[in-house]
């Protein structure tokens, strides 16, 4: 029964179990003892009258031969064990004499060699190393020990704090899509406002310009003649064909915007080789130009609308033509025409047969808008598409060991190449376990038969 109180070292504790008791169990053994001793006390018989002695400590290998009546179990097990330990200590004793007599002879052959120490230092030595080896074990359990506690109630240590913000709010967002450059500017507020009074200042020159060149459209439209049907026509078909390219070059610039927005960012942006490349960059990049050019398809726009709606203006609100001025209206539209005939040729179809058709061709345009808009809408998700099959391509290139990393690893031949390859591999070394297993197979059946045909002839026999 082992003890009640457990000791905290699972090991120490498995180990000396078998020794420790409980206080019941110890003093039932101290009662049979005392009670073994007294009995052996006072013998009946007196050539047992030491017997009791003789068992607890021999003097002599005589005593220990004997064999007491009435011995077993544990008594007899310790009687065993002192008899083994009399043979282990007389050939101890008969190794040592060897021993000695070895060192003696060795010392009556070479008189004048020395005796030296080098036996003792050697016994020492292997001494101190059992010795070593003993604390080792016990330091080895020992620290098995503190590891399995230490595995019930991990150490509560703080960590890395960088590893705590991180589980904590994740990883950091990557940098946007914006020039280093323009986030280090550290203009003071001088310089701003004097940018904004020139700005001011070049809005109001515009706005007055603007306003002039209106009040003279205004005069040139009052003293202009007025417009015909067809002239009307004509200007409405220009203004579409003009917003329609407008509207193109404006999807198409979006698309541009877009890649320049996502390879604008330091962390895409990919590197720079040459001075070519350096000027180019500079070049696409520079503000002046691009304002330039926004500002140019901006005036563009705004004409084209005020053409058109000063041609939906007029359609609206005809001008009546009376009796009395048709032949100046002749005159006037005789000149008009040449003038249109010089420009642009007029349409061949009478514009009342055009008139019908123009919810079909709005309708048509914006078809066209719709279908440029998906067009360039797939387009950019067909280029994005491309580059993630590539990156994986790349990617799995490297991690394969089929196909090399470098060498048209992007393309998808390369990949069809190696499959192709493997599995010819793969069918070559079917075709080899096939024949093999075949050739098997023909000789068991070889063997069967054999075998069966000598159990004919036997029962034949």
């Amino acid at each position: 029964m082992p003890a009640q109180t457990a000791c905290p070292i699972s090991e120490v504790d498995r180990a000396l179990s078998a020794y420790i008791n409980s206080r019941q169990d110890t003093l039932r053994i101290r009662r049979t003892l005392s009670k073994y001793l007294t009995s052996s006390l006072r013998p009946v018989n007196p050539a047992t009258q030491l017997q009791h002695l003789n068992h607890e400590c021999p003097q002599n290998l005589s005593a220990a031969n004997t064999n007491p009546p009435g011995l077993k179990d544990s008594r007899l097990d310790y009687l065993q064990a002192l008899r083994a330990r009399a043979k282990a200590q007389a050939k101890h004793r008969e190794l040592q004499a060897s021993l000695e007599q070895l060192r003696t002879r060795h010392v009556d052959d070479n008189p004048t060699q020395p005796e030296s120490d080098h036996d003792d230092n050697v016994t020492h030595g292997y001494v101190s190393l059992l010795r070593q080896r003993r604390r080792h074990a016990e330091l080895q359990v020992i620290q098995e020990s503190l590891e399995k506690l230490f595995n019930v109630k991990p150490s509560t240590a703080s960590s890395d704090p960088r590893d705590l913000v991180k589980r904590t709010i994740g990883e950091q967002p990557d940098v946007p899509a914006e020039r280093l450059e323009h986030l280090s500017q550290t203009d003071d507020d001088q310089a701003w406002i004097f940018k904004l009074k020139q700005e001011v200042l070049e809005a109001r020159e515009r706005m007055e310009r603007a306003q002039a060149a209106k009040v003279k459209a205004q005069n040139e439209s009052q003293s202009a003649p007025t417009p015909t049907l067809q002239s009307q026509v004509y200007a409405l078909e220009q203004a579409r064909n003009e917003l329609i390219e407008w509207v193109q070059g404006e999807l198409g610039k979006l698309e541009e915007e877009s890649i320049f927005l996502e390879d604008a960012s330091p962390i895409k942006r990919p590197a720079k080789s040459g001075a070519a490349t350096t000027d180019t960059a500079s070049s696409a990049l520079d503000p002046a130009l691009a304002t330039s050019r926004i500002q140019a398809s901006y005036d563009k726009y705004t004409a084209a609308r005020a053409r058109l709606v000063e041609a939906h203006t007029s359609l609206q609100n005809p001008v009546p033509v009376s009796e009395n001025d048709s032949p100046t209206e002749n005159n006037n539209s005789a000149p008009i025409a040449e003038n249109a005939t010089s420009t642009c040729s007029k349409p061949t179809n009478p514009i009342s047969k055009l008139l019908p058709y123009l919810p079909h061709l709005t309708y048509i345009a914006t078809n066209e808008r719709a279908l440029t808009q998906h067009t360039v809408y797939l387009a950019a998700h067909l280029a994005a598409a491309d580059q993630e099959a590539q990156e994986a391509l790349m990617r799995l290139s490297g991690e394969s060991h089929l196909l090399p990393a470098a060498g048209g690893s992007r393309e998808a031949a390369a990949w069809a190449r190696t499959a192709a390859e493997a599995e010819a591999a793969t069918e070559q070394l079917v075709k080899e376990r096939l024949e093999e297993s075949r050739k098997e197979i023909s000789s068991v059946t070889t063997i069967v038969d054999l075998c069966s045909l000598q159990s004919k002839v036997l029962d034949a026999i």
